[in-house]
Order: C-alpha cells, then structure tokens, then sequence
C-alpha cells in the first residue's frame, strides 16, 4: 500500500498524512490547517528536493 506522507514539516502536532490536508488548488496542492502552509505532492525525487531546499512543505508517496 502506498500512503502520501509529508516529508519536511516540524510542527509536533502536523497530521503527517496528505489526506488530511484541506484540498488546494488542484490535485497536487493541499493545505496544512496546523501551520497554515501550502504543502507540494511531488512524486520526482530531484524535483522534491529542490523543493524542500527551497523551503516548501512536500508529501510524497510511500511504501507500508
């Protein structure tokens, strides 16, 4: 099973967890109602860390 993580949040209290989020945008965007951020799915490993470095908030899928 694959589950949508966020990867790079701090917040003790973040859900971790992509559905959870409040839908955004479009389908690759969400937002966090615990620290009021937009949060990225970004599937391309380089492009999520460029993302990350950039200082956006990224899920990404993840095998359980």
């Amino acid at each position: 099973m694959v589950m949508e993580k966020i990867l790079n949040c701090k917040a003790s209290n973040c859900p971790q967890v992509w559905g959870e989020l409040t839908q955004g945008d479009n389908a690759f965007t969400k937002f966090c109602h615990v620290c009021f951020k937009k949060v990225l799915l970004v599937e391309d490993e380089k492009l999520r860390e460029d993302y990350m470095e950039s200082g956006s908030l990224v899920a990404a899928g993840q095998s359980h």
